[in-house]
């Protein structure tokens, strides 16, 4: 506001002052006053251009500020019968209707010191301590100026504008009514509750709406909202209409599906109409307090098809009081009657020049619609109003319980200091104000609800100290299946993609492929969700999948060799172990052990049998009974060849040397059976330890996140490596008997293939020892060496021990006789007896 206008402003306040005789509509005589500041009316006539000096004329009642001035009515009452807040003090109020411009002007000046000492019979003994009110942003920013230069406080219940918070322009000025900063903040966090990212904001175009822009628009960046679309409307009438087509064009063209409408009452149920008109469906609208609870926007013909109606408006706090209030100052009034004045007060009150008498009539149905209207849900900011004066002058002059020091002289500067340091209870709200002299008790988060038409306002949520609470189930949404639209940057992406938000700028946004491990299953994600643990996916994918599960199977060469191996091994050795059973009484048979012989071969079959759990897919069972079966099996074949070959060299050549009986007890008390069963026995007893401390499990080893082994974990290498320690210590023994009995009778000296089968055993298992310890058994190629180590130790002894006896019995029938037996033993005598000689 330029200085002339504001020195203009002060001149034609004092000629006002002066030249009027009115003190004020409504006011009451007290120790300390408060001036009042409120719209009663509406509007007022127009002005009589002859006369242009002519006082404005009220004319129809608000409803609203009606509310406002009877709680401040309501709160100065209840102060003055308090004992304990202002205990022997009085305060009363002088209430102008401030329903034209001029009057603001003319009621500020009169509230002046200088002026309210000249026009009063009290003179300078009634004090007045602030102001309250008014309702609008221009005229508080004119009155503010005059209550700054004149020292009083002022408290405004209406006014949200962030100007109003810089103390340097208006530091005499309070508000109970939180900021449009806090406004601001609440319709961001009720945008971000739904996820909307990309929305479009119009304005009125205004000054007092530039500041709130700014607001959003920095709130709106901070929380990674971008806006795509800002149009400006205008409150000119004359290019309102084009303005709004073309904004509402340009919101379509955005392609956003929230838009936030900062704009006052009036211009918004322009705009609204104009969305009607051009069919404008399935949006979001995101309202201020301004105009979220208008009755003549709801009402609009069609605007319900223009989609929801989400916003914030004030927090309502309930003076339960008031209406009866209102009711019992109406009966006593004149106004009880059908005829009489509606705002009287008193008997003794003043009467204002103003030609008010016809305008304040109120029929009984009007009354009633007054006292159950919505407004009084909102007198409590003028209603707080005055009680953070009366706390203030409480607190400015010591008062007690006992009443307030009449010695302590009352010192606007300190009472202004007051003011900050109010903090009360008031109908169940704590009283305080802030920093910036603001009253913050939050908003209500409101959307609006149709029936048959007609709409509701519904109270669905609260917003308060940053905190944003919303029953979501009560919102009725314009998209299909009552779901919450949504509101993206422009680029479309497809399954298995993300929106990016380009780095120049926030509202375009590229479209880049969810990585390995990642998917998106929606069109428009903006995140990429990890798969769960033990699945994969590839690049770009709408779903993981679960590994691929690998094992040892039989569709590669090498597992293919070994089985084929095994089965030419199975039936060799069965092809063997019939030859046997058929030919069991021949020399050849009993040489190689008889009975020990078909033993050998049973195990040796289970040994080769065992190799087929090796192959195909583990399971906790065959990886618990594979290496124990193979051990004891394979124990027992070589048990009974080192009891053989034990066997052979105590007949030739230790048996003169022991006592003539011991012979006799080892085939008395089956010295053979016994020595095989103890050697498995004890191998047995290693297994049960083996698999009752660190038993085989089935695992499964990751090769990469696409493919999984399993594979069996043979537990604690003690227990593998005791099992085939044991084996390869008979093996061993075996190996050092048949090196002791290479000079026997042919028939039965077997020394060079036993050697041999023995060597390859040991080497064979080894080897394998060795491997296994160095990759700590993991791996595919481990099940696939045990498997070839198993066929090779099976071999070695068939190939040493069973199929020469074979080819024998076969095919050299010749060998195969007693006499020749005979022949051989009597020839061995003969060397040995040579040998001594």
């Amino acid at each position: 506001m330029s200085v002339g206008l504001v020195l203009a402003a002060f001149l034609v306040g004092h000629m006002a002052a002066a030249n009027s005789s009115c003190q004020a509509l409504f006011n009451l005589p007290g120790d300390f006053i408060i001036g009042g500041l409120y719209p009663v009316h509406s509007n007022s006539t127009e002005r009589n251009r002859a006369r242009p000096l002519q006082l404005p004329s009220c004319e129809s009642l608000n409803p609203s500020g009606y509310a406002q001035f009877q709680a401040m009515r309501l709160a100065v009452e209840e102060i003055n019968n308090s004992s304990t807040l202002l205990p022997n003090i009085t305060l009363g109020y002088h209430i102008w209707d401030t329903c034209q411009e001029s009057l603001h002007l003319q009621a500020a000046f009169q509230l002046s010191p200088h002026q309210w000492c000249r026009s009063h019979q009290g003179g300078c003994s009634q004090r007045v301590i602030g102001v309250v009110g008014p309702d609008s942003a221009e005229m508080t920013q004119l009155t503010a100026r005059v209550f700054t230069y004149y020292g009083l406080p002022q408290v405004s219940y209406s006014i949200k504008e962030e100007i109003f918070a810089d103390k340097k322009l208006f530091p005499l000025l309070f508000r109970t009514i939180p900021s449009n900063d806090h406004q601001v903040s609440g319709l961001i966090s009720l945008i971000s509750a739904f996820g909307w990212e990309y929305i479009s904001a119009v304005d009125s175009g205004t000054k007092a709406s530039e500041k709130t822009v700014q607001s959003l628009i920095a709130k709106a960046a901070a929380k990674g909202i971008c806006i795509s679309y800002q149009g400006l409307m205008t409150a000119d009438l004359r290019i309102l209409e084009s303005r709004l087509q073309r904004v509402i064009e340009n919101i379509e063209k955005a392609r956003t599906n929230v838009v936030v409408v900062l704009s006052n009452a009036a211009i918004t149920r322009k705009f609204f109409h104009a969305v009607t008109k051009l069919k404008i469906k399935g949006k979001v609208w995101i309202a201020p307090e301004s105009w979220i609870l208008t009755d003549t926007i709801a009402s609009i013909p069609n605007i319900e098809q223009t989609g929801t109606v989400l916003g914030l408006t004030v927090k309502p706090v309930k003076l339960p009081q008031i209406v009866h209030f209102v009711g019992k100052t109406l009966q006593r009034s004149p106004s009880n009657k059908t005829d009489g004045p509606l705002l009287s007060e008193a008997p003794t009150v003043e009467a204002c020049s103003q030609s008010c008498d016809e305008n304040q009539l109120l029929s009984p149905d009007a009354l009633a619609n007054i006292l159950n209207s919505s407004v009084w849900q909102w007198s409590f900011y003028s209603y707080a109003s005055v009680y953070i004066l009366a706390e203030a002058l409480h607190n400015h002059l010591g008062c007690s319980l006992q009443g307030c020091p009449a010695s302590k002289e009352f010192k606007p500067r300190q009472f202004y200091e007051a003011l900050y340091k109010v903090n009360f209870p008031l109908q169940g709200n704590t009283i305080t104000l802030g920093q910036e002299g603001d009253l913050f008790l939050g908003y209500s988060v409101v959307t609006w609800s149709w029936e048959n038409g007609t709409a509701t306002f519904k109270m669905i949520g609260s917003y308060s100290s940053q905190a944003l609470n919303i029953n979501k189930s009560e919102i009725s949404w314009p998209a299909p299946g009552d779901q919450v639209p949504k509101s993206y940057c422009i680029a479309v992406c497809e399954v298995g993609q993300i929106r990016s938000k380009q780095l120049l700028d926030e509202c375009l946004c590229r479209c880049d492929d969810c990585l390995e491990g990642t998917y998106q299953n929606e069109t428009g994600g903006d995140t990429c969700i990890p798969c769960p643990p033990g699945m994969w996916s590839p690049l770009k994918s709408s779903t993981c999948f679960p590994p691929l599960i690998t094992y040892l199977d039989i569709t590669t060469t090498t597992i293919l060799a070994l089985v084929i191996l095994a089965i030419v091994d199975f039936f060799l050795l069965f092809g063997c172990l019939l030859v046997f059973a058929l030919h069991r009484q021949t020399p050849v048979v009993k040489a190689a052990g008889g009975k020990l012989a078909f033993v050998m071969l049973a195990s040796l079959l289970a040994s080769c049998t065992t190799t087929s759990l090796f192959v195909g897919k583990p399971t906790e069972v065959t990886c618990l009974i594979r290496q124990p079966l193979f051990a004891i099996s394979f124990t027992v074949c070589v048990s009974c060849l080192l009891v053989r070959s034990f066997q052979i060299i105590f007949i030739f050549k230790m048996a003169c040397k022991l006592p003539p009986g011991a012979a006799k007890c080892w085939v008395k008390y089956k010295g053979t059976y016994v020595s095989v069963g103890l050697s498995c026995g004890l191998q047995a007893l290693i297994c049960l330890l083996w698999l009752r401390f660190s038993p085989p499990t089935l695992q499964e080893d990751f090769v990469s996140e696409r493919e999984v082994y399993l594979q069996c974990s043979e537990g604690h290498f003690m227990g593998l490596g005791g099992v085939l320690g044991y084996i390869t210590l008979l093996g061993g023994a075996c190996f050092a008997f048949a090196f002791w009995g290479r000079n026997l009778p042919k028939n039965y000296s077997e020394a060079r293939l036993l050697t041999t089968s023995m060597l390859v055993f040991l080497m064979g298992w080894g080897c394998f020892m060795l491997i296994y310890i160095t990759t700590e058994g993991k791996g595919k190629g481990i099940p696939a060496l045990q498997m070839f180590t198993v066929q090779t130790s099976v071999y070695a002894i068939l190939c040493t021990f069973f199929l020469p006896k074979c080819y024998l019995i076969l095919f050299r029938p010749q060998f195969n006789t007693v006499a020749h037996f005979q022949t051989c033993i009597q020839a061995y005598t003969a060397t040995v007896r040579n040998a001594e000689q």
